[in-house]
């Protein structure tokens, strides 16, 4: 760690246990928040009548379809607004980036060169917690709506470590940094809370891929069984490489321990590779089940067409057919209707829509609040907001924490499933929510903090 990050995670700290006002932290944050936020005390700050917002996704490589599918949720609450009034009676911009091999500069550009008023992104929680430092300094509102790891929303440095300054650190939370969609935390603990009530003890294997997010889920998987009393046998854990276009060995290791369940935390290219290789080795039919963390995608099961096994659990933070509310019908009728014909794009929003619209919306609920496009009354709007239209149904954002009091989904893949290509879906859906306060009673002795 560099001097002047170390000094700078150690100003966070500070700013974390002396409870410093958003207007200090502003001041504090240096050259780079003065050049976002000067001159914006009315609407529109970042580009005279209009509100900008900037976003930095995956829109190559092996997260393209989750990228894309969030940039094209963002674009349609844009255009939905802009038809009924804007902000404010302000229009509204959006411009994505991909993130590329510098996505600091990206953001960056996008806060200083493109005068962005607030934020969304991004892909990668790797990439995002590298990032923290610089959006914190920035001061732009950034609200995550794709994002897993628990510990960018995780304020106790006291119990949990200070991620920026101590190797085991879990504790990242930035000021300016809020999040829509629902964590690795809540995510796993509702694949732990189903096991135990459907399956009770269980052999259990776990495959994920080689990076953060795949050992924070199967850590926080086994952490939350043990709260709930289950004392499973864990079997094997195999980790092949994010991208690998072989996962045959790592399969068999799997197979040769003999699970009774099989957890997994793969995603977008990953999900697809492990189904379609597990189902040419035969694993489907020699467990009882399989989980997924956030594979539950429509452009997962198109890309699989046919091989998708039925009955098994996939999750995800967002599934069309889940949520039974008009906000919900609003949100598929807007999409279907500006993606119908596209070949590029299911014309149902990804496991990413649902968080995505919701953020485009809470900024205008915040900044028409606040009447202003100043960053300090817009996070202080943010803070406690209750996002009234989300397709998930009605979701608060936590003051202490910036976590939305989102649901994940848990559903059953079946051919019946109501979609508009050639594939499989999720039926029998079942959506969780879970407390702070219940978080840290099943994570106790864990280490983990529940980042919600």
């Amino acid at each position: 760690m560099s001097e002047d990050h170390a000094g700078h995670s150690a100003e966070r700290s500070r700013r974390l246990t002396t409870g410093i006002d958003r207007r200090g932290f502003l001041a504090a944050a240096g050259t780079g928040a003065t050049a976002a936020v000067a001159g914006c005390s009315g609407l529109g700050g970042g580009g005279g009548d209009t509100i900008k917002i900037g976003g930095v996704y995956l829109l190559s490589g092996i997260a393209q379809a989750l990228g894309t599918s969030s940039a094209n949720a963002a674009r349609v609450a844009v255009k939905q607004i802009n038809e009924n009034g804007g902000i404010d009676g302000q229009d509204v911009e959006i411009e994505v980036r991909d993130h590329g091999d510098d996505p600091q500069a990206q953001i960056r550009s996008l806060a200083q060169e493109y005068n962005a008023d607030v934020m969304i992104g991004l892909t990668s929680s790797g990439v995002t917690l590298a990032s923290a430092p610089t959006i914190e300094s920035l001061g732009v509102p950034f609200t995550l709506t794709d994002i897993g790891t628990p510990y960018i929303t995780e304020p106790d440095t006291d119990s949990f470590g200070n991620y920026f300054e101590a190797d085991d650190g879990k504790a990242a939370f930035t000021p300016n940094m809020f999040r829509t969609n629902s964590n690795t935390s809540h995510m796993t603990y509702a694949i732990a809370k189903f096991v135990a009530d459907n399956y009770g003890e269980s052999r259990v294997a776990n495959m994920g891929p080689d990076y953060a997010y795949g050992q924070q889920c199967w850590d926080y998987f086994k952490a939350y069984s043990e709260g709930l009393g289950m004392n499973h046998e864990y079997v094997a854990s195999e980790f092949p490489s994010l991208g690998a276009s072989d996962m045959t060995p790592q399969i068999n290791t799997v197979l040769d321990a003999e699970p009774d369940l099989l957890f997994t935390s793969f995603w977008a290219g990953d999900t697809t590779t492990f189904i379609s290789q597990a189902a040419e080795q035969g694993l489907f039919d020699q467990v009882d089940d399989v989980f997924d963390t956030i594979g539950a995608d429509p452009t997962v099961y198109e890309a699989l067409g046919d091989t998708t096994p039925e009955g098994i659990h996939m999750s995800g933070w967002y599934w069309p057919t889940a949520y039974d509310n008009d906000n919900n019908q609003a949100f598929l009728d807007a999409y279907r209707n500006e993606y119908e014909g596209d070949d590029t794009t299911p014309n149902i929003p990804g496991f990413t829509g649902g968080s995505t619209w919701a953020a485009i919306y809470m900024y205008k609920k915040a900044i028409e609040a606040a009447g202003s496009t100043n960053s300090d009354d817009i996070i202080s709007e943010l803070e406690g907001i209750t996002i009234d239209n989300d397709p998930r149904g009605q979701t608060t954002i936590q003051e202490n924490t910036h976590q939305a009091t989102a649901p994940c989904v848990i559903g059953e893949t079946s051919f019946d499933a109501d979609v508009p290509y050639d594939g499989a879906g999720l039926v029998n859906t079942q959506t969780y929510t879970l407390t702070r306060e219940r978080s840290l009673e099943l994570l106790q002795g864990s280490g983990l903090g529940p980042g919600l």
